[in-house]
């Protein structure tokens, strides 16, 4: 009687693998940081940060009647940076809800025959 011996070496080395997944999250880090949105948020950061270092200087050299000013400055400039980040958080919400609308209809359609069909009538109409 004949057999037949299958054997499955791995074609990859496992330190190779893993060099690859570390460059990809590498660039996948660079990507998002990359995005016009993560700029603002670095911008808006390091903006909050020495304007809270120049009022903590104002507030320790200055005599009493300034340090309400001085912290008037600094939750006026937290308020605007707040507004002005506003735009790409609700960008960032829509896109987030959108994704996950589409990601909810997918796995309802991959459940009823129906609608699947309906869906890829649609597709390969667009095509």
């Amino acid at each position: 009687m004949t057999s037949f011996v299958h054997l499955t070496y791995s074609t990859t080395h496992p330190g190779v693998a893993r060099a690859e997944r570390a460059i990809e999250l590498g660039q996948s880090w660079v990507k998002r940081l990359q995005q016009e949105s993560t700029y603002a948020v670095v911008l808006a950061l390091f903006g909050a940060l020495s304007l809270l270092a120049s009022v903590y200087d104002i507030v320790e050299n200055a005599e009493q009647g300034q340090e309400l000013g001085a912290w008037v400055v600094l939750w006026a400039a937290v308020l605007m940076s707040m507004w002005g980040m506003a735009k790409y958080a609700v960008k960032a919400v829509r896109a987030w809800a959108q994704a996950d609308r589409e990601d909810r209809m997918w796995a309802y359609a991959m459940g009823d025959h129906r609608q699947m069909a309906d869906l890829q009538w649609a597709l390969g109409r667009n095509n």
